[in-house]
């Protein structure tokens, strides 16, 4: 309508601004307008016999019958040659130009809106996230084809479109990675202590936020490890090698440059991976052929891996001792009862299992 009421003359000093605004801020709907002025805009010979059909034109725009009154003569009036091209042109001329016009204005609406859209939504992506049940195990294939296998009660989260120059994902819980290479996108993995970055390799991260440490163990390639609480700090690993990092409450950590005295330092160690001596297999990734594992690992340690593997809970009423003992065991698909029995007897402790709830005394 702007447009219409300016090429009609009608248009207000506000309304002239308004529609200079718009078309300056959309240049595409600019050259659009000005091709529209170009054609309504004809040399004044043309113009004798245009009163008529413009005021025909403002009658349907507004839909005012007062504007345009109906004739009161049948009288048909003579027209030339030359003035009945003039008059058929502006007659399908006029119309279109206001339908145009109207066009225009709703493409500038419509290209505001998605702008502005687009603009909310600038910076953020949606989201994909694959979790697995206390009990249970899964596997998935990342858009870049990287593998991820997840072990019981562990989430991944990565960005949908998985573009730009990093390719990152957040992992609580353990899984192991086989990274598809890519020089130009390093791989970067979130856990709640350290950022893993790697090109192409394969590893095991075990981040769970109720464990004391969080662990890193490589396999091929190698990787860049940094803590959260010291960014300076980066280590690097060699294949079977593998970092121990003590998983601090964030919230406890040094801030500004400032010492907390009640806080100790964050303990790293760096080892190596520990093999099977039966076929040669990581330790660390024996979890993927559903094979329970205990390396030199507390009661307490061992409870947490209990719960998550068969679902269940474990409590624990025993002094420091007992929950200090360590425990080292390999288990191949086996039930429940048949575990605890082999820890009591390595242990020398008791323990009853009452549905899902195993209590150890």
């Amino acid at each position: 309508m702007l447009l219409s009421l300016k090429l009609s003359g009608e248009a207000t000093e506000e309304e002239l601004e308004a529609l200079g605004d718009m078309l300056q801020n959309n240049p595409g709907l600019g050259l659009q307008a000005q091709m529209l002025m170009q054609m309504w805009h004809t040399p004044e010979e043309q113009e004798e016999h245009t009163d008529d059909f413009f005021d025909r034109h403002l009658q349907r725009l507004s839909n005012r019958p007062d504007i345009y009154p109906s004739p009161t003569t049948t009288d048909i009036p003579v027209v030339t040659l030359e003035e009945e091209k003039t008059d058929y042109r502006r007659k399908w001329l006029l119309p279109l130009a206001g339908a145009a016009a109207g066009i225009v204005l709703i493409i500038a609406f419509f290209y505001s809106g998605v702008f502005h859209a687009a603009k909310k939504k600038e910076g953020t992506f949606a989201k994909n996230t694959v979790t697995t049940r206390k009990g249970s195990k899964s596997n998935i294939q990342l858009p870049d084809g990287t593998m991820v296998w997840l072990n019981a009660d562990s989430k991944v989260t990565y960005d949908e479109n998985f573009r730009g120059d990093f390719r990152e994902v957040t992992l609580t819980g353990e899984a192991y990675f086989d990274v598809v290479k890519d020089p130009s996108r390093p791989f970067i993995i979130h856990t709640h202590t350290i950022d893993i970055k790697v090109l192409g390799t394969a590893f095991n991260v075990r981040a769970y936020a109720t464990e004391k440490n969080t662990e890193t163990a490589l396999f091929r390639g190698s990787v860049e490890v940094t803590l959260h609480n010291n960014p300076e700090k980066k280590i690097i690993l060699k294949p079977n090698e593998k970092l121990l990092v003590n998983n601090i409450n964030p919230d406890l950590l040094p801030k500004e440059g400032k010492m907390n005295r009640n806080v100790p330092a964050v303990s790293i160690a760096v080892g190596k991976v520990h093999f099977e001596k039966k076929d040669s297999s990581a330790l660390e990734t024996l979890w993927m052929k559903n094979k329970l594992v205990f390396d030199a690992e507390t009661l307490e340690q061992v409870a947490q891996k209990i719960e998550r593997w068969y679902d269940v809970k474990v409590i624990i009423n025993g002094g420091d001792e007992m929950k200090l003992a360590e425990y080292s065991g390999i288990f191949d698909n086996e039930e429940l009862d048949q575990v605890m029995e082999a820890l009591k007897i390595s242990g020398n402790f008791r323990y009853t299992i009452n549905k899902n709830v195993v209590t150890i005394q």
